[in-house]
């Protein structure tokens, strides 16, 4: 198959599958997050990321010792900085996230509160259940058949990638 055809097979699955589970839509699998925002979420719930050593009261209160964390978050996630400081800053403001001392050397770690880590579990909940009513009609061999694919392209494809 020519590689133009290839992109365009590509292309077409992407458009069917993010149609399929809503991925487009303003939010999230009926969630008050946008894609880019439950991303980020998911990251901040992977591993708490250095925020430095301790900020004054005016860094604190501009969100100024969110830049760095938001600077190399933004490099992992491929979003604009900038945007990535805004969602940051909102997660914040609603409770979702905090800076505080880490457990090494005092220096400061972003992480998810409570309320933020309750907030992704009910996102992955979500997002388990839709796909889950997207399969259930799946036969047991159509099921294997599909995970074969998805394995399949996985690999393809992070070899095609390296």
């Amino acid at each position: 198959m020519p590689h133009e055809a290839l992109v365009h097979e590509i292309r077409r699955f992407n458009r069917f599958y993010t149609d399929l589970i809503g991925l487009l839509d303003e939010t999230l699998m009926q969630s008050p997050y946008t894609l880019a925002e439950a991303r980020v979420l998911f990251e901040l719930g992977r591993k708490a990321r250095p925020a430095g050593g301790r900020a004054g009261f005016l860094a604190r209160m501009f969100h100024l010792d969110l830049a760095p964390v938001a600077s190399e978050l933004a490099g992992e996630l491929h979003l604009a900085p900038a945007y990535l400081l805004r969602v940051l800053r909102k997660f914040t403001a609603k409770g979702l996230a905090e800076i505080r001392d880490g457990p090494k050397n005092g220096l400061r770690v972003l992480s998810l509160t409570t309320r933020g880590e309750a907030a992704l579990v009910d996102l992955e909940a979500a997002t388990n259940r839709d796909l889950a009513r997207l399969v259930v009609k799946l036969e047991d061999k159509e099921a294997a058949e599909l995970s074969d694919a998805l394995n399949r392209a996985t690999r393809l494809l992070a070899t095609a990638g390296m």
